[in-house]
């Protein structure tokens, strides 16, 4: 039995279109008994609600927050004082920013994006009340206005975050140093029992490599950015050029 780990955004899906060469390869291979998980930054009712047919299991907010069914595998909030941090920051550089809960997403910062934010996760709550109830929160997304700002953020979180931004779109997901996709994926595979020999992972963004270092199989889309192509063993095509299907069949999976 294999595992199989997928990213979401430009992997296996475009905004929420999952395309059909991809379903079809990942209901084969489900059906052949190996196992699917979504490895994504998006918050685990996101990627539940919206790609559940398609997987086994998911791990969410890059890799702090991982589930099989209704069995947490793994539940790593961030440390409190680095939430509060991470926020006097955000604030300094009047960015927006959504931090996620297990169920729900928090806003704060720039007013002007908490409507971006509420497209992307639904109805927020003010960060204020995480903070103040000391909710425990596993990532973050940001909201600028151009790519510079964004520039400027992402130096000022430097050696505390990595950022990965969404494309052209002015929002990017944050993972907070200390426990990633990859260190996720590793004790995800641990906690199953599967051999190493038997895990893959398909990525295509920066916060995609620790996970495609993390498997024994690594599978970087064709649309992926040059960084993780670099680490991957096998890059497939573009993700609208059947290229998690053809990954599949060329590791002998679908």
């Amino acid at each position: 039995m294999a595992i199989i780990f997928f990213d979401i955004d430009g992997t296996l899906a475009v905004g929420t279109h999952v395309p059909l060469s991809a379903a079809d390869a990942i209901a084969r291979t489900r059906a052949a008994g190996n196992l699917v998980f979504i490895c994504t930054g998006r918050p685990r009712w996101y990627a539940q609600k919206t790609f559940g047919e398609y997987a086994d299991g998911f791990v969410c907010c890059n890799g702090r927050l991982a589930v099989q069914g209704e069995e947490c595998l793994i539940e790593r909030p961030v440390d409190s004082g680095v939430v509060r941090e991470i926020v006097t920051i955000l604030d300094a550089h009047d960015a927006g920013y959504a931090f996620l809960g297990e169920r729900q997403a928090f806003y704060g910062g720039n007013r002007e994006y908490r409507s971006v934010a509420e497209w992307a996760h639904g109805e927020t709550i003010d960060m204020a009340e995480a903070l103040e109830q000391d909710v425990p929160l596993f990532c973050f997304d940001i909201f600028f206005g151009t790519s510079a700002e964004r520039e400027v953020i992402t130096q000022a979180l430097e050696g505390i975050c990595l950022v990965n931004p969404h494309g052209p779109h002015p929002s990017a997901d944050v993972t907070v140093l200390g426990y990633g996709k990859g260190d996720a994926v590793r004790d995800t595979i641990a906690a199953l029992g599967i051999a190493w020999e038997d895990s893959y992972a398909f990525g295509d963004g920066v916060n995609d490599i620790s996970m495609l270092e993390a498997v024994c199989h690594g599978v970087a889309m064709g649309n992926a950015v040059p960084e993780t192509k670099a680490v991957a063993e096998y890059v497939t095509s573009d993700i609208n050029e059947d290229g998690v299907a053809r990954a599949l069949v060329h590791y002998g999976l679908a």
